[in-house]
């Protein structure tokens, strides 16, 4: 009895645990099912997503923005006979397939699929395109990689004659007084933010044999900064004819003191030709291979026809002016001339600006216009050829007067929209373009008067 009851124990209990193993088996399958569901759902859902892709006549990422629903519709896959594929005998045997219990949308999508046109590069031209006025010209004395150069980005170098010649004179005057009186009038006429350096060279010693060596190699820096005329008429003051002629030293004076960033604009006022052995063109090459970017203009009083060559030689290397005086009255004129030339130069930028922004703004609007009416003409053969289409139909499918009478609606639905998007698109950019230039305009105009104003006595 004991045995039959031990082995039924054991019987009940290989059952008990057959039964978990079983209940631990069927939830591992259903949870590998809910996973092979789960991937099943993604995969569809992925396979979806790239299915549409697929199915788009075109590539979202050429478009700098989102597409409108019209957009969209008029980048739908073109129709079979579209374009110059056209054939209304080819269209009349196609239509005849259709089914005569047919819904006018139905209609709809059929015909479109045969003579839907292509819009697709009027289109992305609109979306993507640049309304703004760019016209960008280089202003007088401005670096050609840096547009925005303002006066502050211009060094003024003023570089006097100390030498004892200076002391002669003209007309009763000497040279000297007259060169500052000039300069500080020069000085005083540059735009109000203009850096100025007032240098001197020769200033110490005197012209005689025995004090060349401390003269060739005295240049001073007696000002440095924007116009303050008491204090650079004092400076003036301070420089008197003294000794010999260190041109090339001058110029080598710049070399610690500029930089590569400005533009330096040099004016050399002398009476002489270089007198301490140094070579002033080879001095302006350096400061050109130093990167620094330098115009330097020689002013010279009354000198013979060999001394006007050799200084004309220092300011063709240094791509600036030469200009030979002999009296105050030439010394001003010059002078006056430098500020009235930048002033026609500036009024001149000016007027090129505006003209070139008129310009451009004038291209633009017609270009957009050529679209607008490149969409309408296409969409005109578009509509031309789906009415001709829903008239067939019309005198081919009896009793079905109310679907054909919906396919009217949608055709003539489809070509307001579009005839829509084409002009309201097309005077929206018209309108970007148009504001777009006016700002460039007024930037030209204000900047122009501006400097002009600058520049004036």
């Amino acid at each position: 009895m004991k045995y039959i009851v031990k082995v039924a124990f054991f019987i009940a209990l290989v059952i008990v645990l057959s039964s978990c193993n079983n209940q631990s088996g069927t939830d591992k399958s259903d949870e590998n099912n809910d996973d092979i569901s789960k991937t099943k759902t993604v995969t569809s859902e992925q396979k979806s997503q790239d299915k549409t892709n697929e199915n788009l006549s075109y590539d979202p990422a050429e478009f700098k923005r989102s597409l409108t629903k019209t957009e969209k519709l008029m980048l739908m896959q073109n129709g079979s006979l579209s374009g110059e594929k056209y054939n209304r005998s080819k269209m009349h045997a196609k239509l005849d397939k259709l089914s005569s219990n047919m819904t006018g949308e139905q209609y709809y999508n059929q015909l479109l699929k045969l003579l839907k046109e292509d819009y697709t590069e009027p289109v992305k031209t609109l979306v993507n395109y640049d309304a703004e006025i760019k016209v960008q010209n280089k202003g007088p004395n401005e670096d050609i990689e840096n547009k925005n150069m303002s006066a502050e980005d211009l060094e003024y170098v003023i570089m006097l004659d100390s030498s004892g010649s200076m002391a002669g004179e003209v007309n009763g005057q000497t040279k000297m007084d007259i060169a500052k009186h000039s300069i500080n009038e020069f000085a005083s006429n540059l735009p109000e933010e203009s850096k100025i350096s007032l240098r001197a060279y020769g200033l110490e010693g005197t012209n005689q044999s025995k004090d060349k060596k401390i003269s060739c190699n005295s240049v001073g820096e007696l000002y440095n900064g924007q116009y303050k005329r008491q204090v650079f008429t004092q400076s003036l003051k301070d420089i008197q004819p003294a000794g010999w002629t260190p041109i090339a030293a001058a110029l080598s004076s710049i070399k610690g003191d500029m930089g590569t960033e400005k533009k330096v604009i040099v004016y050399i006022v002398s009476d002489g030709i270089e007198t301490c052995g140094g070579d002033p063109v080879q001095s302006v090459k350096e400061l050109k291979q130093l990167g620094i970017d330098v115009s330097v203009n020689i002013i010279s009083f009354d000198i013979e026809d060999r001394g006007q060559e050799l200084l004309k030689e220092i300011s063709d290397e240094g791509n600036g002016q030469f200009k030979n005086i002999t009296s105050q009255e030439d010394l001003d004129k010059y002078l006056r001339q430098q500020n009235e030339m930048l002033r026609y130069q500036w009024s001149s930028w000016k007027d090129e600006g505006v003209k070139e922004s008129v310009r451009e703004s004038d291209n633009k609007r017609l270009e957009i216009l050529d679209l607008e009416n490149e969409i309408k003409e296409i969409s005109n053969v578009e509509y031309k050829n789906l009415t001709e289409a829903q008239e067939y139909l019309r005198d081919h499918s009896s009793g079905n007067e109310e679907a054909i009478n919906k396919l009217s609606d949608l055709i003539n639905a489809r070509y307001g929209k579009i005839t829509s998007y084409a002009r309201d698109t097309s005077e929206k950019i018209r309108n970007n373009i148009s504001a777009s230039g006016s700002e460039k305009i007024n930037d030209y105009t204000e900047k122009g008067n501006q400097k002009v104003e600058e520049y004036l006595q």
